[in-house]
């Protein structure tokens, strides 16, 4: 058997399935084998060499890749599309070898061993008012001057301590980067990890007191961790333990943000009347949160959150897109915990 891009690419699928399987059913062989092992590896051969780069290295990536598997293959539409289905093959590849065998990984609550609550309405309401008066207290003292690279080297120590208090290994060192203005927010993302490139995205156009938590989220992804409510909940610790004011804004009003949606449903009348009352910083902060995402039209949200929240579920986030929210109910369950 001829041993070329296409098969090789088959066999190797076939592995990942394989692999997918036994990580799924043995969660200790998950572990030792891929979450402190191969994981680990193209964590650290990742970051000290693109790592290192002042770009991105999704731009030398992708250029890479696609000439590698596809040089050549505009020979004859028969050939380009050999070309093109090898392509999708790796792309599968790469995604689990490099970072997707993390989707079976155990849960936080048993890892941390925290119990799930049932949290109702009155629940929401005592959170919101509680976490409004911490926002109308820090606000003031914020500031839109805020240094990104400073804050991605507090905010990596500070979120690889936190999980190495967790036992988890956080060898390497995450990088986020900057991305085009409206490359992710017309697609209604501020903030992407991107396993190929193994480096998470920030998009420019973010407004700039939402960077410290979007930057904690895509990093808690770079060190391992899928769920999209995990990744929130790590990054909520996270800017809470780095002692910076700016940081741990970000993070208080991104879970003010998540429960004032909630309490904005349940109670309604309430909402309207308190919403005018908040502190002017605070309200000057969402008002520019709404103008920044406005600036980028919205393209295909339907067909967007439908791909999106179907790719969760495949991958055994039985929230889908709602399971951004569930931040409430672990910071609730780590809350209960800790006391």
């Amino acid at each position: 058997m001829k041993l070329n891009k296409s098969t090789v690419g088959g066999i190797t699928l076939g592995l990942v399935i394989i692999f997918n399987l036994l990580f799924t059913q043995f969660k200790g062989f998950y572990e030792v084998v891929y979450q402190n092992g191969l994981f680990q590896v193209w964590r650290v051969l990742h970051d000290f060499t693109l790592g290192l780069l002042p770009i991105p290295s999704l731009y030398l990536i992708v250029p890479a890749f696609f000439y590698y598997f596809l040089k050549g293959q505009f020979g004859s539409v028969k050939q380009f599309f050999i070309g093109l289905i090898t392509s999708i093959i790796w792309i599968i590849n790469l995604f689990y070898i490099l970072w997707g065998f993390n989707y079976t990984q155990p849960s936080l609550y048993t890892s941390l061993d925290m119990t799930p609550l049932s949290l109702d309405a009155q629940y929401v309401k005592k959170a919101f008012l509680r976490q409004t008066a911490v926002l109308e207290h820090l606000a003031p003292g914020t500031t839109t001057d805020q240094d990104f690279k400073s804050q991605e080297n507090l905010i990596r120590k500070t979120q690889e301590k936190l999980l190495s208090d967790w036992g988890l290994s956080t060898m390497g060192k995450v990088r986020i980067r900057k991305v085009p203005s409206g490359s992710l927010l017309r697609i209604r993302t501020s903030g992407i990890y991107i396993p190929h490139a193994m480096e998470g995205h920030l998009d420019r156009g973010l407004y700039v007191k939402q960077h410290p938590f979007t930057l904690a989220h895509e990093m808690a992804h770079g060190y391992g961790y899928t769920d999209e409510s995990v990744c929130n909940f790590i990054a909520y610790l996270t800017c809470m333990e780095s002692g910076d004011i700016n940081i741990r804004y970000s993070a208080e009003l991104a879970y003010w943000r998540y429960l004032s949606r909630y309490f904005a449903q349940s109670h309604p009348e309430e909402w309207k009347l308190l919403y005018p009352d908040l502190h002017p910083v605070l309200l000057q902060d969402l008002k520019e949160i709404k103008n920044h995402i406005n600036k980028y039209r919205d393209i295909m949200p339907v067909m967007r959150d439908v791909i999106y929240d179907n790719y969760l579920k495949s991958h055994g986030v039985k929230a889908g897109i709602k399971s951004y929210d569930q931040m409430i109910e672990l910071i609730a369950a780590w809350n209960a915990k800790n006391g």
